[in-house]
Parts: C-alpha cells; structure tokens; sequence
C-alpha cells in the first residue's frame, strides 16, 4: 500500500515522540493528521479484497506502515458484522479514526478480575489514548466500516498480551489463532 508523504512525515515525527514516552505530542500529532478526515481518507487506498481468518471471520484490513521497539504504526480497516474480543496492548495506543465509526468498549481491572466498564463510539476525526493497562474490544456498527491510523509505543507483535474470554472475561495469552477463536458474530 502506498501512503502519502503526509503520512510519511507523521511516522517520521513520531519516532522520537515515541522515544521519549511523549503520548501527548503523538496525539496531537495525530489529532493533525486526521483534521482533514475525509481529504486523508481520499489519500489512503483501500484494501482489495479482504479474505476471512481460519475461522471465517472477515474482520478488516491491517497495513503496518512501521515497526520497531519505540513504534508500531499502521492503518486499520474494521468491517462491520464481528465483535472482536477484548484485548489489552501492554503498551501505550492512541487510535484516531479518519473513515467511518469504531465501537469500543472498554473494560476494567479489580481485584476479582475484568468487567464492563464503558463504551464509546470514535467518529471520523476522532482521537483516543489507552493507557498501558487499558483493556477494549472494537467492532464497526452496521453498514460503516471503520478506518483509522492506531499507533503504539512499542513493538505490538513482540509484546507478551492478553486477551479475555468474551463471555467469561477470563485472561488469556494472547495469539492470532486464540483471537479468531473468541471473535463473536455482531448482534
């Protein structure tokens, strides 16, 4: 896939923001970037045609524009019709949304273990930052795929995560193979 140089730049600020911890400057990096959402959304291709996991889920596209042990920068496509389950990052995350609405619920650490704690909808032009504890699952609504940039302040394929059983908000080692399991049809 082919970015703009726009988004060129954008990564390039962003890795010595991300050197020194600074989420606020690659949120307003971001917040920047998508100001213009539907102007950069016009610059960003779309993916072809995007084949279902192993289980048959068709959940989006994923292009990482950059990776390394500071950054992981990509564009993620969200389809409509999954609720994917709740994950954390073990990192910092800043999403913002260029195209279309990403449902995210979150969910919160106690004592006893993980439960529901708040949803949110990120329209086109949206921006938002997870902690390094911060636990979410997103979907897109019926009809509106989602678009956005997600940016994290680490490696996200090296990092050690956790996903959380849907229904029983278990803990789990997170993997490719274990996250198509727990993906849920959208009601």
């Amino acid at each position: 896939m082919e970015l703009s140089q726009e988004f060129d730049a954008f990564v390039e600020a962003c890795i010595p923001l991300a050197a020194n911890a600074d989420h606020a400057g690659v949120q307003r990096l971001l917040t920047d970037l998508i100001s213009d959402h539907a102007d950069f959304a016009a610059n960003v291709p779309q993916f072809g045609e995007v084949k279902p996991s192993p289980l048959g889920w068709t959940l989006g596209g994923e292009y990482v524009h950059h990776t390394s042990d500071e950054l992981t920068v990509m564009v993620l496509d969200t389809l409509p019709g999954v609720l994917q389950p709740p994950h954390d990052h073990a990192m910092h995350a800043i999403i913002g949304v260029f195209q279309g609405c990403e449902e995210q619920r979150f969910f919160a650490r106690t004592n006893t273990g993980v439960v529901p704690a708040a949803g949110r909808t990120l329209e086109a032009g949206d921006v938002v930052v997870l902690g390094e504890q911060a636990i979410h699952a997103i979907s897109a609504p019926p009809g509106q795929p989602a678009r956005a940039v997600h940016v994290y302040f680490g490696d996200i394929y090296a990092a050690e995560r956790s996903l959380f059983d849907p229904d029983t908000l278990e803990p789990l080692p997170y993997t490719a193979e274990r996250y198509d399991e727990l993906c849920r049809p959208a009601s």
